[in-house]
């Protein structure tokens, strides 16, 4: 196919001017956004760490007050003699002294050997057996526990449980001391990076089994809190599931129960234990940007995401800019080329029709001229040419093939 003429001066007009710029203003715009990429990364990671240490402090403050409370020489005493009416109430007035410590403090409880709460700071959680749950047998093993949050079989609502054990001073475990708390100061934590570090933020927190146990978008959702946890990052291995069941973790419900959303990625990096690792995935149709940092108190993963284009959205702007701007300068070259060769094309193509019709013998020679077709100067220099052609040939037509006189060549 022959290429126009037109054609070949669009695209040199291209290739000169327009794909230069076109190319520069890409490849500046595609490394300010990297740049945009790496400082929101750096801001994130901040935050995700920050907040992360924030539970991990957190977890700290109960802990230590159900420590504190298994020391208690009331405490001990009653332990001991779990029968005793006076040692009880007497039990029981530390306990509610220390229950008021906090609000987010529900309830503090002496479980005797058995497993069975013999003294509460609310007396209507007396009586409950827990002997089957993590935070008693660790205690009574002799260690001080914080649980995952779990459902009360009390109150039926998602709860943690601090728990420590109670011994005597030759170190005999008497009895374990167990505090249950509602998960608001978690939650205020979680909830307080809702937008804060660019528009779309949200954060969310996992145990070491991939479960989410707090959302940002809790905030202001309280009442829905308990559709928005416990959803599963990556399937439950079958044997996780079993224990997680005798537990009752999740009350009623049993593991297969709950509500997969995956997160390949973040499942990923809490198999590495990794310290802190970047994330990238797609929530929707937005690419997001995550920073996942492992807590130290509990073998929980805090998570802060970003939407990408929260931090790129000026250089895709700008994207949009030059690509509208590459468009302009397309179409005006387009223009120009055609505007360009037509001005000399257009009487090239006059000329050369005149020069036809003259070899044909359709114009008559001696009438036939060129100087009279308007144009640019090459234009005017072809038309000359011509005229000086026809001049030639018709001396030479009247002498017969003399050669013609000096001012016809």
């Amino acid at each position: 196919m022959r290429v126009k003429f037109w054609q070949k001066t669009l695209a040199a007009l291209l290739v000169v001017g327009v794909l230069p710029i076109a190319f520069v203003n890409a490849v500046s715009i595609q490394g300010t956004r990297d740049r945009l990429t790496e400082l929101g990364v750096t801001n994130i990671r901040e935050r995700a760490v920050s907040t992360a240490n924030a539970i991990d402090s957190y977890l700290q403050g109960p802990l230590g007050d159900v420590v504190l409370v298994s020391k208690l020489p009331a405490v001990i005493a009653y332990a001991q003699n779990v029968n005793d009416p006076d040692l009880r109430r007497a039990a029981r007035e530390v306990l509610a002294a220390a229950s008021a410590r906090s609000v987010n403090y529900e309830s503090i409880a002496i479980v005797s050997i058995d497993g069975t709460i013999s003294a509460a700071s609310i007396t209507t959680d007396e009586g409950t057996n827990v002997r089957f749950r993590d935070y008693f047998l660790n205690a009574r093993a002799g260690l001080s526990y914080i649980s995952d949050p779990s459902y009360s079989v009390i109150t039926n609502k998602p709860a943690l449980f601090f728990s420590a054990p109670i011994a005597t001073t030759s170190g005999l475990v008497v009895g374990v001391a167990r505090m249950r708390a509602n998960l608001s100061g978690i939650w205020d934590l979680v909830e307080a990076d809702s937008g804060s570090v660019g528009v779309g933020s949200h954060g969310f927190l996992v145990d070491d089994y991939g479960i989410r146990l707090a959302v940002s978008e809790t905030k202001g959702h309280r009442a829905q809190a308990e559709s928005l946890i416990y959803k599963p990052i990556a399937a439950i291995d079958p044997e996780v599931a079993k224990k997680l069941a005798a537990d009752k973790r999740f009350g009623q419900k049993t593991p297969d129960q709950l509500v997969l959303d995956p997160l390949p990625p973040l499942k990923d990096a809490i198999d590495r234990q990794a310290d802190s690792a970047t994330l990238a995935y797609n929530s929707g149709s937005a690419e997001q940007r995550a920073v996942a940092a492992r807590m130290h108190t509990k073998p929980w993963t805090y998570t802060l995401a970003v939407p990408l284009a929260t931090y790129t959205s000026s250089a895709d702007d700008s994207t949009v800019s030059v690509a509208l701007a590459a468009a302009v300068g397309i179409l005006l070259a387009a223009i120009v080329s055609l505007l360009l060769t037509r001005s000399i094309v257009g009487p090239l193509r006059r000329l050369a029709g005149q020069a036809q019709l003259m070899s044909s013998g359709t114009v008559d020679i001696e009438t036939a001229a060129f100087e009279d077709v308007k144009g640019d100067d090459v234009t005017h220099e072809v038309a000359t040419a011509f005229d000086r052609l026809g001049n030639a040939l018709r001396y030479y037509a009247a002498t017969r093939g003399e050669a013609p006189a000096g001012d016809l060549r």
